[in-house]
């Protein structure tokens, strides 16, 4: 049945579409963060999130934004916070980067987590991504611990791309702290080379 209701929402018009949305709030306000969290359901939400106009979604974006840090960390939760990042407004990608910038130390050390926070940087304005930078910067060794995992380490490769010159600094800083340990992971690799920092691990 999801498919079948994918399928609608990608092929008809968005006000042809209405009756979904319709549907699910009147289930009421922890709808959102349902659907999200549910295996299929997520599915669902992304192609709301990518075929409907802003107004269609808004409520059931309230929903997520709301329930946003534990769904950046929840397996399929985190797909959604991603589309919303990517098919929100820019009031809506503010609002989850001012949510996730408290939690930084707990998302930071989660894999999914690490996802959406890449997201957030990438899709972000200045201003957000140097909020974000700043967060994981000020969270105890957060920086080193992303650049160990897979995911983390795509998000710490963002953070290198994007940091202002001040930031960018004190994030080398924390990186050459931990080099001797990066060098021993092959993402820790990737980040050290894209810092600059490689001959300095090399040299220890």
């Amino acid at each position: 049945a999801n498919h079948v209701l994918q399928k609608c929402i990608v092929t008809m018009k968005p006000s042809a579409c209405q009756f979904v949305v319709d549907e699910l709030v009147r289930q009421g306000p922890g709808i959102a963060s349902k659907l999200a969290r549910h295996k299929y359901g997520y599915r669902v939400f992304q192609r709301l999130l990518e075929h409907l106009m802003p107004q269609q979604t808004a409520q059931l974006i309230e929903g997520l934004i709301a329930d946003c840090v534990l769904l950046s960390a929840h397996r399929f939760g985190t797909y959604v916070i991603q589309h919303l990042l990517e098919h929100g407004t820019d009031g809506q990608r503010r609002q989850v980067a001012a949510a996730l910038i408290p939690q930084m130390a707990q998302l930071s050390a989660n894999n999914d987590a690490c996802m959406v926070l890449d997201a957030a940087l990438v899709r972000g304005d200045t201003e957000t991504q140097d909020l974000l930078v700043k967060a994981i910067l000020d969270s105890e060794d957060a920086i080193s611990a992303m650049a160990h995992t897979r995911r983390g380490h795509v998000a710490v490769l963002s953070l290198l791309q994007l940091a202002g010159d001040e930031l960018l600094e004190s994030a080398k800083g924390q990186l050459a702290k931990q080099a001797l340990a990066l060098k021993k992971c092959r993402f820790g690799r990737l980040v050290l080379k894209s810092a600059q920092l490689d001959s300095a691990a090399a040299a220890n």
